[in-house]
């Protein structure tokens, strides 16, 4: 590529930003952080398989069931986390971002990790 073809491309790149929404800005960055951190972008993860995603915690809610729900965001989708028998964990909050390994279900529609194994990054 040359210097023009780089200089053209990042006008275009720029442009593109500035007319982009704080949400779809905010996906982009979501999703490369997944890709530097090795995780899988939830559009690309399929289901019944182990998965590693990386987002951002978006909601928490606790069910009369003695389960705490936690929605993360990626960037490329979003998944729930179910950790059974708990409602409550300290460092589950939204907000957070989490580095999170799982058998990625669906139920009702949408996806699904039961009891997964977690990182907190910040």
């Amino acid at each position: 590529m040359t210097q023009e073809e780089r200089k053209r491309r990042s006008i275009g790149e720029r442009f593109r930003r500035f007319l982009s929404t704080a949400e779809q800005l905010e996906a982009e960055d979501l999703a490369d952080q997944s890709k530097r951190a090795g995780a899988v972008p939830l559009n690309e993860c399929l289901i019944r398989q182990k998965v590693t995603v990386r987002g951002t915690v978006t909601s928490v809610t606790a069910s009369n069931q003695s389960w705490l729900e936690a929605d993360l965001n990626d960037g490329t989708g979003t998944v729930s986390l179910i950790w059974m028998g708990r409602r409550r964990i300290e460092c589950i909050l939204p907000g957070r971002h989490l580095l999170v390994t799982g058998r990625l279900t669906e139920e009702d529609g949408r996806r699904v990790i039961f009891n997964p194994e977690f990182e907190v990054l910040s």
